[in-house]
């Protein structure tokens, strides 16, 4: 997330210097490793982890990923599960790790620095019990759980959202070698689907509480007329239960991305990790690997359940043209930013539009139906 990686840029500045230093745009910090990602226990459990270097406070660019490393998650017992580099940077594995072992992750870099958290027993996070949703302007979603052991008392949230959405004009028509032709049933381009993701850190705890209990946890809001509620709208909300220092280093985290990111603000708060290099006591480590059952829930919102959602209209960013046939084929050939739209049905004539206006895709994500739709 932009956030957490524009915090850890200041963070890293201020544990490694005592005063700011001009760098060259683009110079990577090579003596930082950002970890993001949690061992996740269980049958089926998804592991991902990211690993990146730090990027100098004058650099525009995003933080550079570190590639070709050797990620893997070891137990208690000496059992070992290596993860595969899925993306640049990015290291997944689908896993079934007992929930009553202790584990932790290991990673070696290309450049040969390795990496080791601490040995952390795993957390039974409690199920999430609902996410409901509040109307009183826009939308506000939450989240509600217990513990009836009181034994996890802190959390945090992330969810990925996916809404359905759709092109302006609906069009079963294609245009290919100059001619109009019908489009195939698997190819349409009117409904597509797109995903986005928590952007904030979301955490709570219940230590002052006699009640394990959370109750109306904020997740995300949104404006009215937010288009990701123009027809059909998901969020899957995984619940972390987190140890007292790793709900720490969140909270830290969560404070910090309240400041503005200048190097003049107030100094952030240090902070704490539970990994380190264990061959180069130079490289710092910014994250926090912990291990844990992740808790899932997802549900559905129509926008015919919402109160009075106003409608997306592109009418006016989104012209129809009607001509002959013709004279209609005659533009497409010269325009490649036109698609057909239809055949009107009295006149005959043949409308064209924007492809952005007709094709979905180029705009409102991808037209590849996900499975739990």
């Amino acid at each position: 997330m932009k956030i957490f990686f524009t915090l850890l840029m200041i963070c890293a500045f201020f544990v490694h210097c005592k005063k700011p230093f001009e760098a060259p745009d683009g110079v990577v910090d090579e003596t930082v490793l950002i970890v993001e990602g949690t061992i996740a226990v269980g049958n089926n459990a998804e592991n991902i982890f990211k690993l990146s270097g730090l990027k100098t406070l004058q650099s525009n660019n995003s933080n550079p990923p570190e590639k070709k490393a050797k990620v893997s998650i070891v137990s208690g017992a000496g059992n070992s599960w290596l993860l595969s580099e899925i993306a640049s940077g990015t290291y997944q594995a689908v896993l079934n790790l007992p929930e009553k072992g202790s584990y932790k992750l290991l990673i070696e870099t290309a450049s040969g620095k390795k990496f080791e958290s601490t040995l952390e027993a795993a957390i039974a996070t409690p199920a999430i019990d609902s996410i409901t949703w509040k109307q009183p302007d826009g939308l506000d979603l939450f989240v509600h759980t217990h513990d009836q052991t009181n034994s996890t008392r802190y959390y945090r949230w992330e969810f990925i959202e996916t809404f359905e959405r759709h092109a302006w004009i609906q069009s079963e028509l294609d245009f290919v070698n100059g001619q109009v032709i019908s489009r195939s049933f698997g190819d349409q381009i009117y409904t597509c689907w797109k995903n986005d993701s928590s952007k904030s850190i979301i955490i709570n705890n219940t230590i002052s509480l006699s009640d394990d209990v959370v109750s109306y946890q904020p997740l995300t809001s949104m404006f009215k007329s937010n288009d990701k509620l123009s027809v059909r709208y998901s969020i899957l909300v995984k619940q972390i239960g987190l140890s007292k220092d790793a709900y720490n280093f969140w909270n830290i985290l969560k404070k910090n991305t309240e400041l503005t990111g200048s190097l003049f603000d107030p100094q952030p708060s240090k902070m704490p990790t539970n990994i380190r290099c264990t061959n180069d006591a130079t490289i710092k480590v910014v994250g926090y690997v912990s291990v844990a059952k992740i808790s899932e829930k997802r549900i559905f919102i129509k926008n015919s359940q919402l109160n009075v959602w106003p409608p997306i209209d592109d009418s006016e960013s989104c012209p129809v043209i009607a001509k002959r046939p013709a004279d209609a084929i005659e533009m497409l050939k010269k325009d490649p930013g036109l698609l057909p739209a239809y055949f009107e049905t009295l006149s005959g004539q043949l409308a064209i539009a924007s492809k952005y206006c007709v094709d979905c895709r180029l705009t409102k994500g991808t037209n590849v139906k996900p499975l739990f739709w």
